[in-house]
């Protein structure tokens, strides 16, 4: 497993390897006795000093965490993932990964139940942070030179979505209105509800091409910069859009 771990969060790779974060995932949930391994080899990962590796290794946690549920969440605090995390985000730096993971460790505790929730060392570590003073500027991200298209059983979809720069890369910061930060989730949400009613049943295997797998993943960052943003300004869902 170290090895998949390793290959999966490679400093070679341009972008995130879903393919192997999925194959990952999916022995996990079929061997949960794999789980353990996984985690150490992922806590090793986040100890090297290449910040690219870090980030590939904090967006396979974050598929871990979300897929496989509480055994994770467990494992993560026990293997002492959760010190290192902090660690990182504490570092003074402009890195992406230190912004992942405060978007991470917040929208985790957020849906974990807070202070009093099952797993209250995710909202301590979060609270540490936040009273150290950690925060990040809303960034825009969105990058849409073109509008290219993908065809799936013959159908043809616009690719409006969320165009995030490759993730080695630092984001220009610059604050974006709270408005604009639901307006995209909102749409990332609406291109992936359109592509996955597009998919034949009887081809299953469609909703896994790489088109699909990154809608998948923006809509899963979009939810964490909408948690974020709900934490940090107390907004009134009503506000949100259905479905979000």
């Amino acid at each position: 497993m170290a090895a998949l771990v390793n290959a999966a969060t490679s400093e070679k790779l341009a972008e995130t390897d879903w393919m192997k974060n999925i194959e990952i995932c999916e022995l996990v949930a079929h061997d949960q006795r794999q789980a353990r391994d996984v985690i150490k080899a992922i806590k090793k990962r986040l100890g090297n000093k290449n910040p690219n590796i870090q980030l590939y290794a904090v967006v396979l946690l974050e598929m871990l965490m979300n897929n496989i549920g509480d055994l994770v969440h467990q494992l993560v605090i026990d293997t002492g993932i959760i010190p290192i995390l902090v660690k990182i985000v504490k570092k003074k730096s402009d890195l992406p990964v230190r912004e992942r993971i405060f978007l991470l460790l917040d929208a985790t505790q957020t849906s974990l139940g807070g202070a009093s929730g099952k797993f209250p060392q995710y909202y301590n570590a979060y609270y540490d942070l936040v009273s150290a003073g950690v925060q990040f500027p809303q960034r825009d991200q969105v990058t849409q030179p073109s509008r290219p298209h993908s065809q799936l059983n013959g159908i043809n979809y616009v690719q409006n979505r969320e165009q995030a720069p490759p993730r080695h890369q630092q984001a220009e910061s610059q604050t974006v209105p709270e408005s604009s930060i639901i307006q995209k989730a909102s749409n990332a949400l609406e291109v992936l509800k359109e592509v996955l009613d597009a998919i034949n049943a009887q081809h299953p295997q469609a909703a896994r091409d790489e088109f699909t797998l990154d809608l998948v993943e923006q809509c899963s960052f979009q939810k964490q910069r909408v948690m974020h943003l709900v934490m940090a300004s107390r907004m009134d869902y009503n506000a949100f859009p259905s479905g979000l």
